[in-house]
């Protein structure tokens, strides 16, 4: 096994050494690429750092014993060694002697070679008396030798010493660890949080790395519904990218056309009976309109459905939050309207592409209603540009929400249920 010689003096102390790997770590840190530094939790990616270059503290092995062992060996005495009038006489050769070795075993350290080179300031113990090896430290103390022997008493006492400066140069070490390490984790995380929020503060940095993930709806099998185009896969698909990006979910323009065909079959049934729900408000309405969603999306498999939130938003719903919202409203008047299109903006965040508008209209006139609106769309404040007739009763325009570069496309749908 391998010795590991405890202090030389020109070796450094703990002190610097952290200092340089804070050096090191800040610089590791800068050259990060900004997917890992964006995608990772400053917790785990701090901890990965910190488990890479703290050192591990000295630990005593509780399961073994401290112990101490004579040793007879012969030893050389150099002439310059010996008194004036025996140095004539040249080199000794061979002289009886006698050492103790005291151990105290420690648990195997991945880190014992750097930390035996590290000085702790309070203690320098020099020579070759003083060992690391990969599971023990240990001292060496000459008990007899040339011109000298230690008695019974004298030994013990110098076995009680040595054991104590092992277990205090560990405990020192330790501390000096304890406090590196502590310094060291504080860099490492102050320096990942500081590089990540300048990547956030970059919105256009964000935007180019975060991940956008298109989310497939499934149907539910039944006669009734096979008319509609949806794809036959899980709701929400995701693959856990190393390290995770930020992600946003989004349903792509033929998933929306999918939902607004079912949101239109449904409430053209209402036209056809209009007496039968002529007592009905708008959140009944907006509740059968649920009701048939989830009778036609398959999200009980993943945990994530159609469901209501508020008392007269729809929202389909996954994970990540609300990706496609549609408002239920009964017509009120143009101003009303004109209300509505900013509620449902309030709900849109800059990730959402889409918004439905669903107006159930009680008045005769119809076709007024609907001439109202094609005109007045267009003047709204948000109004962008993009405005067509899909049918007599479908509208779509493009608005802006908070941010001005910003468009949502709104789908308009209006449903006479006059009587």
């Amino acid at each position: 096994m391998r010795d590991y010689i405890y202090h030389q003096p020109e070796r450094p102390d703990f002190s610097s050494y952290y200092q340089a790997l804070q050096v090191q770590v800040k610089g590791d840190i800068l050259r990060e690429s900004e997917e890992q530094i964006l995608g990772s939790n400053i917790e785990e990616l701090g901890q990965y750092y910190y488990d890479k270059y703290a050192l591990t503290p000295v630990e005593i092995d509780a399961n073994r014993e401290n112990s101490w062992e004579p040793q007879d060996y012969l030893q050389d005495v150099p002439a310059q060694r010996r008194d004036g009038s025996y140095q004539s006489e040249g080199d000794l050769r061979d002289m009886p002697s006698q050492r103790v070795v005291i151990e105290v075993p420690i648990i195997p350290n991945k880190d014992l070679n750097t930390i035996a080179g590290l000085s702790t300031g309070s203690f320098n113990y020099s020579g070759r008396d003083f060992r690391w090896n990969t599971d023990v430290v240990f001292r060496t103390v000459e008990t007899k030798g040339y011109q000298f022997e230690l008695d019974v008493g004298q030994t013990a006492k110098a076995v009680k010493e040595s054991l104590e400066s092992i277990q205090n140069i560990i405990s020192e070490k330790n501390q000096s660890i304890d406090s590196g390490n502590k310094s060291l984790l504080f860099t490492i995380k102050t320096e990942i949080s500081l590089r990540k929020q300048k990547l956030i503060d970059n919105k256009e940095k964000v935007a180019s790395l975060t991940k956008t993930i298109d989310i497939p709806l499934k149907k539910k099998a039944g006669a009734d519904v096979q008319a509609v185009r949806l794809a036959h896969t899980p709701l929400v698909q995701r693959v856990k990218p190393k390290p995770t990006l930020p992600e946003e979910y989004e349903i792509r323009e033929e998933k929306v056309n999918d939902v607004i065909t079912l949101l239109d079959n449904q409430a053209r049934n209402f036209e056809q009976t209009p007496k039968a729900i002529k007592v009905l408000g708008e959140e009944d309405l907006r509740d059968l309109l649920l009701a048939n969603l989830n009778s036609v999306f398959d999200g009980a498999a993943t945990g994530e459905t159609f469901s209501k939130n508020g008392k007269t938003d729809i929202y389909l719903k996954i994970d990540k939050g609300n990706i496609l919202i549609a408002e239920c409203k009964i017509w009120g008047g143009k101003s009303l309207y004109a209300d509505t299109i900013n509620q449902l903006r309030g709900y849109l965040t800059w990730r959402h592409n889409y918004g439905i508008m669903i107006t159930f209209v009680r008045n005769k006139d119809f076709t007024k209603t609907l001439r109202e609106v094609e005109a007045n769309i267009p003047t709204h404040d948000s109004y962008l540009n993009g405005f067509r007739k899909v049918n007599e009763t479908h509208f779509v325009s493009n608005h802006r929400i908070d941010d001005s570069e910003k468009e949502v496309k709104i789908h308009h749908l209006f449903y006479h249920l006059a009587y």
